[in-house]
């Protein structure tokens, strides 16, 4: 069983990695010079595209802290 803690973990790590979504990282082309940078997912510069390996590195990252920590704050009456 969860305890609060732990479920207050589980929704916070569901928005961190939705707002990631909604603010994806883009990388943009023009010549010789690469753009990245974060944009809402509706209104990314004219010929970017979403680096969607840097956004899988980062939802990587959120879950395993956010792993850790929901291990972390189990209670030790179990």
């Amino acid at each position: 069983m969860m305890n609060e803690k732990q479920k207050k973990v589980l929704i916070t790590i569901a928005v961190v990695v939705l707002a990631m979504l909604i603010y994806p990282p883009y990388i943009e082309q023009l010549g010789r010079t690469t753009i990245s940078g974060y944009a809402f997912i509706f209104e990314l510069p004219f010929r970017a595209t979403i680096s969607a390996s840097t956004l899988l590195i980062q939802w990587l990252g959120v879950l395993i802290v956010g792993g850790i920590t929901f291990l972390l704050v189990k209670d030790q009456a179990s």
